[in-house]
């Protein structure tokens, strides 16, 4: 109880301070609660800090200029609907929303403002079993970020209908996924472009992970980029422009499928550059390409 009445008076507080009126928490069934959350002082940062286990971060329009960490299980962050949300860590951040916590759900946000420390992250899941990002916008703003959306250690996420643009290495990265205990990690329907790398799955063998239906369009080197990962099935993504190669599987990647990509407008549509190796590419449209491309 007294973890609602002071959770109340941080929304009364916030909502007074930006539109004059004060707006009231709003339960949900089961004991879940709708944080609604308008931009102030830490509003962020401080509504993290109140809430429970399944509640739901409302987040009205408007700029939020922090960094957070979410460390509380099964919440969601999303957007109101109002206009659109930005959380800006001001390039002062090495990461803006670090995900520390499964059952994460990130929906509707634009997220800008890591650029500080090496390898800066505007959204990250780390070593979380499930959780999940959904039509929200990363962008590199500060001129150094290197990752847009990153799920490192990770198992079940979903990286469903986002944009990423601007990155140093990738707009969308996969990396050591080794388990995928509650069904497979999803990357589907991004928009990711002007990266060096529109998506790279990496170091990634054992569990099941699926990249489909994305649009991957010109970034600097590679549209979907397949290193030292096993077991990958790449399907159904329009790839276009990405100067050197489409959808690409080092030498290092065996038994992945590729199967009903379009790619075009590369030095090399589709590569595969271990030869076979147990790689399965069916039904592609392509023009140019490298290595066995065969199943």
């Amino acid at each position: 109880m007294l973890r609602r009445i002071v959770l109340t008076l941080m929304a009364f507080v916030g909502a007074f301070a930006s539109t004059g009126t004060a707006r009231a928490l709003v339960a949900i069934p089961a004991g879940r609660t709708v944080i609604e959350v308008y931009p102030g002082p830490d509003a962020l940062r401080n509504a993290l800090a109140g809430a429970s286990s399944g509640d739901t971060l409302n987040i009205h329009a408007g700029t939020y200029p922090e960094h957070v960490t979410v460390s509380t299980t099964n919440l969601t962050l999303q957007s109101a609907g109002d206009g659109e949300v930005t959380v800006d860590g001001g390039c002062s951040a090495t990461t803006t929303v670090d995900v520390r916590a499964g059952g994460t759900t990130i929906r509707g946000l634009r997220v800008v403002g890591a650029g500080r420390g090496f390898s800066p992250i505007e959204i990250n899941f780390w070593q979380v079993a499930t959780g999940r990002v959904l039509n929200s916008v990363v962008e590199n703003t500060c001129g150094n970020a290197e990752y847009g959306i990153n799920v490192y250690l990770s198992q079940t996420i979903r990286v469903i209908g986002n944009t990423a643009t601007g990155f140093g290495d990738a707009g969308i990265y996969i990396g050591a996924v080794t388990s995928t205990q509650r069904g497979p990690l999803v990357i589907q329907g991004n928009d990711s472009f002007g990266n060096v790398r529109g998506i790279i799955v990496e170091n990634s063998a054992g569990g099941k992970i699926r990249v489909t239906g994305n649009d991957v369009h010109d970034n600097g080197v590679t549209g979907i980029w397949i290193t030292n990962s096993d077991g990958v099935r790449v399907d159904t993504n329009l790839v276009q422009d990405n100067s050197y190669s489409g959808v690409e599987l080092d030498v290092f990647s065996d038994h992945n499928l590729v199967r009903g990509n379009t790619a075009s407008g590369h030095i090399y549509d589709l590569a595969n550059d271990s030869g076979n190796t147990g790689n399965c590419w069916l039904d592609n449209a392509y023009t140019t390409s490298l290595g066995d491309i065969s199943c």
